[in-house]
C-alpha cells in the first residue's frame, strides 16, 4: 500500500518558535530557500516517515520554486523520507484550492492503484474539502509537527509492515 504525505512547510516545518530561537541567539535563520525548520518538527516528520515508510508531496507554496528546487532543498537540509513531488495548481476563488490541488495530484498520480492508498495532510489551515478533513492533521503554526500530531498522522497511515514489500 502506498502511503502519502501532502505537506505544507509554513506553519509545519517553519514555525515561528523557531524563528523566535534563530533570532534571540543572534543565529542565521534563513538560507536561500526560505526560513530554516523547526528541529523538533523535522524530527516529528521523521518519525512519521519512520514508522509508515510515505512518500512526501508538497502543497506548500515553496513548491512554486519548482521541483528541482524543492529537491535541493530536501537533500540540504537533509530532510527525511523521500520526497515524490509537488501538488499541481490549480486555479479558483475557492478557498479550498490546496485540497483541489491534491486531488488533482491524487488523480494523476494514483487514480487505480491496485495496492490501493492512504493519505494525510499536513497542514496549519482547516481550509480543506469535506472529504479531505479526516485525514487533515492540523498543526499550530507556533510549534509545528509536535509529537501528538506524529501520533495521529502515523495512526491514520497505518504502520508499514515488511510485508508489504
Amino acid at each position: 500500500m502506498k502511503r502519502f504525505i501532502f505537506l505544507d512547510f509554513d506553519g509545519v516545518l517553519n514555525t515561528s518558535r523557531s524563528y523566535r530561537k534563530f533570532v534571540s541567539f543572534g543565529e542565521p535563520w534563513r538560507d536561500d530557500y526560505g526560513p530554516f525548520f523547526d528541529h523538533e518538527a523535522v524530527e516529528n516528520l521523521r518519525r512519521i516517515i519512520d514508522a509508515t515508510h510515505a512518500d512526501v508531496v508538497i502543497t506548500s507554496t515553496w513548491k512554486y520554486k519548482g521541483l528541482d528546487a524543492m529537491h535541493t532543498l530536501w537533500t540540504l537540509r537533509e530532510m527525511p523520507g523521500f520526497l515524490l513531488g509537488i501538488t499541481p495548481e490549480v486555479t479558483s476563488n475557492d478557498f479550498c484550492v490546496r485540497g483541489m490541488e491534491i486531488n488533482k495530484w491524487l488523480a494523476q498520480n494514483a487514480p487505480d492503484n491496485p495496492e490501493g492508498y492512504r493519505y494525510i495532510i499536513i497542514d496549519d489551515s482547516s481550509f480543506f474539502l469535506p472529504e479531505q478533513t479526516p485525514f487533515l492533521v492540523n498543526t499550530s503554526s507556533d510549534v509545528g509537527i509536535s509529537r501528538e500530531d506524529a501520533d495521529k498522522a502515523i495512526l491514520l497511515l497505518g504502520h508499514y509492515s515488511e510485508d508489504e514489500e
